[in-house]
């Protein structure tokens, strides 16, 4: 059986365009966040009066000053690097080493403590005051 073609009861007519113009919206500014200031310690003095000094781990000459990582003290994390006042000579060795194996950093508040009873020596002033509560703050984490 074949079938007609259907056929419209009223024609097609005319119509506004079905498109209509959006309006231009204004595009929505963000908030932007004024960048924190960093709050920590940092002198570029004490670091190369750190990297003077032998490494902590073998004794070679030291070529960085190593900051503090992996102790959950909440000094360094994602993005973010621990005070100065936080640092030990370490050579480049010794400096991969602490970063791959965690049982090199549990030294660390050993060395710590070294590194800032050197620089109490040497240091007066702010540093001083710096390196004195650094060093009350590890006494505390290990105690606790």
């Amino acid at each position: 059986m074949k079938r007609t073609a259907l056929e419209r009861r009223t024609p097609l007519r005319a119509k506004a365009p079905m498109a209509r113009k959006r309006e231009k919206r204004q595009p929505v500014q963000k908030a932007r966040r004024k960048p924190q200031k960093d709050q920590r310690f940092r002198s570029e003095r004490y670091l190369r009066f750190v990297r003077g000094l032998p490494c902590c781990v073998c004794g070679a000459p030291a070529d960085d000053a190593h900051h503090v990582i992996g102790l959950h003290w909440g000094l360094s994390g994602m993005s973010t690097t621990a005070p100065d006042s936080y640092t030990m000579p370490v050579c480049r060795t010794c400096h991969r080493d602490v970063h791959r194996l965690p049982e090199l950093q549990l030294y660390q508040p050993g060395w710590l403590r070294h590194t800032i009873a050197l620089g109490m020596r040497e240091f007066d002033g702010e540093i001083h005051e710096v390196l004195s509560e650094a060093l009350a703050f590890i006494n505390r984490q290990e105690a606790a």
